[in-house]
Parts: C-alpha cells; sequence; structure tokens
C-alpha cells in the first residue's frame, strides 16, 4: 500500500540518509521544527514501514576484499528458486542479492579474498543448481560512485565512491565490534556500544573516529522502503561502443545531474557501467533511459533493464569482517 507523506517527512528521511547519526536537535534545526516533533515523526515513519532501520555502509574492499557480482537468469521452477535463494542468503560472504524480471532473475554481490575462492564459490553454486541456472554473466566491481536522494529534497550532490581502494586494514576485536553493533542500528548510542563493549566512550568515539578517516566506515544510513512512497528500483546495463576519459567525465556529469539515478557501478563484465534508477514506474524509468541513450548515442551500443521485485543485504547477519 502505497503511503503519502509530506515534504517535512521527505526532508527528514534525506537527513537521515545522508547521516543517520545526526541528532535530533540538529535535525530539528534544519527542518525548522522542535525536537518532539522530529522525533513523533520519525516514529511514524517507522511505524507505517517506511524507515526499516538505520544501518552503516562498511567497506570491507578497504579491509582487503574483492567484490564480485553475478546475474542468473533462472528456469521456472518456484521451488528451487525459494531453496536457491535459502542457500546464497545463509552464506556470510553475500553482501546483495536482487530478485527482479528483466535482463535477468537473480543478481549476487559477494565479497571473496581471493579469485579462487569466487572460483570455488560460483563452481559450487553452478553444480548444486545446474538444472535451474539457464544462463549466468560475471563481473569485478570496480567502484560504486553515489550521491544523495535529491528527488526528496533538492539539493546540489556530488558524487561518493566505494570499494575502489584495495587495501587490507586489520582491525582488532573492538572495532570489528562497533562496526557490528553500527551496522546493527547506526544511531546507538555511544554510551550503550561503550557499556556493552566494556571500555569506554572516549574508546569508542576515538575508534569510530578512526574508521571513518579509514573509509571503512562510509556512511550512516538509513534503510528506507521506497516502494512504500511508489518508488520501484531499476537495473540498467548499458554496453559501450567506446567511451574515452573526456566522455566518461561527461557522462558521470549528466548522471550525477538526474536526481533519480543513485548509484553508478563500474566493472568490468559483458557491460560497462551498470546503473541504479529509483523512480516512480516503468513510464518514468523509460523516459529517463531514452534521454540517457539520445544524450550519448555514439557511445551507447546496448541498454538492458530489469526491476528489483525483492533486495537482501547482508541477508546472514554474519559481516565479512568478523
Amino acid at each position: 500500500m502505497r503511503i503519502e507523506i509530506d515534504d517535512i517527512d521527505k526532508r527528514i528521511i534525506y537527513e537521515l540518509d545522508r547521516n543517520s547519526r545526526i541528532s535530533e536537535v540538529a535535525l530539528a534545526k534544519k527542518i525548522g521544527k522542535s525536537k518532539e516533533a522530529v522525533r513523533y515523526r520519525i516514529g511514524k515513519l517507522k511505524d507505517k514501514g517506511v524507515i526499516l532501520g538505520f544501518t552503516t555502509w562498511i567497506d570491507p574492499v578497504s579491509l582487503g576484499y574483492s567484490t564480485v557480482k553475478m546475474y542468473l537468469q533462472l528456469a521456472n521452477i518456484p521451488s528451487k528458486r525459494k531453496e536457491l535463494i535459502a542457500h546464497v542468503t545463509s552464506d556470510k560472504r553475500l553482501f546483495w542479492l536482487g530478485i527482479a524480471e528483466g535482463a535477468w532473475n537473480a543478481g549476487l554481490t559477494y565479497f571473496v579474498k581471493s579469485p579462487e575462492e569466487f572460483f570455488e564459490l560460483k563452481n559450487s553454486l553452478f553444480s548444486k543448481y545446474k538444472d535451474l541456472i539457464l544462463e549466468s554473466k560475471i563481473g569485478n566491481v570496480v567502484s560504486v560512485s553515489y550521491h544523495d536522494k535529491t528527488f526528496l529534497f533538492k539539493e546540489n550532490a556530488e558524487w561518493t565512491s566505494m570499494f575502489d581502494k584495495h587495501v587490507a586494514i586489520e582491525l582488532d576485536k573492538v572495532s570489528k565490534g562497533i562496526l557490528r553493533k553500527l551496522f546493527k542500528n547506526a544511531r546507538e548510542n555511544i554510551a550503550t556500544i561503550a557499556h556493552e563493549m566494556g571500555v569506554s566512550v572516549d574508546i569508542v568515539r576515538g575508534r569510530m573516529r578512526k574508521l571513518e578517516e579509514q573509509e571503512i566506515i562510509k556512511r550512516y544510513t538509513t534503510h528506507v522502503d521506497y516502494s512504500k512512497l511508489g518508488y520501484e528500483l531499476y537495473k540498467t546495463f548499458l554496453y559501450f561502443r567506446c567511451l574515452s576519459s573526456a566522455e566518461l567525465e561527461r557522462f558521470m556529469e549528466y548522471v550525477r545531474k538526474d536526481q533519480n539515478i543513485i548509484h553508478v557501478i563500474k566493472q568490468i563484465s559483458p557491460w560497462d557501467m551498470e546503473l541504479e534508477i529509483l523512480c516512480k514506474g516503468f513510464g518514468e524509468y523509460n523516459l529517463i533511459v531514452s534521454k540517457l541513450t539520445e544524450e550519448f548515442s555514439k557511445n551507447i551500443n546496448k541498454v538492458e533493464s530489469a526491476v528489483i521485485i525483492e533486495e537482501y543485504i547482508f541477508p546472514a547477519e554474519k559481516m565479512v569482517f568478523e
């Protein structure tokens, strides 16, 4: 059921998506309402199922992992599809699973330590579901660029990137524990975290600051069910004829200005670029893609699309940094 919200609620979601650790006082100041009004509105958005929780975007690539993707076309065997979902969502290496209709039926993103690990993972999965998987495409993520949800509140936004800094930072038990707690609830009080972990508030605050500086923590954000607000999530796969550095820069500037394009994924795969577009129905989506392909008609050779029906993010609830 679609839920109607006003501009104040949209601004609250926008600010919490940008930084879910923003205080009620600071948020109230931004929207020109009282702290109590802000608290009430957040509570109502949670009660309606619009806000599902507060989480932390963590970049495991900074911890020495690689990001790999699989997109699958599946046979129409409902029982086997359910079995596949249960199987892959129990794997702690799985970062994202998308169930879709269109160019593919299931998209999976894994964090792995080596090509050998992914090779074994893929072979095991394909052997187990050889009668279900009809076709597959494999990709290696280079980077993910994202900006603020400006369709909720109009504001200039720059791209921010993640998954693009391949280092291997070692974390101790305290830092891992802090990450686990912030992943489950990004708005968790620092004093509560300190008490539960048996360390001081200063230690928790200092570790959080360091994790932010190391870009292991990329963003404190909010899990929003945009379908409740009438939005659908589309995946767009772009195949380029050619794309010079100058053309790539022009492309990134163009998509940055489109408020509905929320993620741009560069990857080594059969396609060259992947877009995530959040909009109100296929008509709006088709218009966005038509304008894009017209603007870059000399560059874009082919487009494939899929609409996401269901999403799972870190479904096993076991982070790769454990």
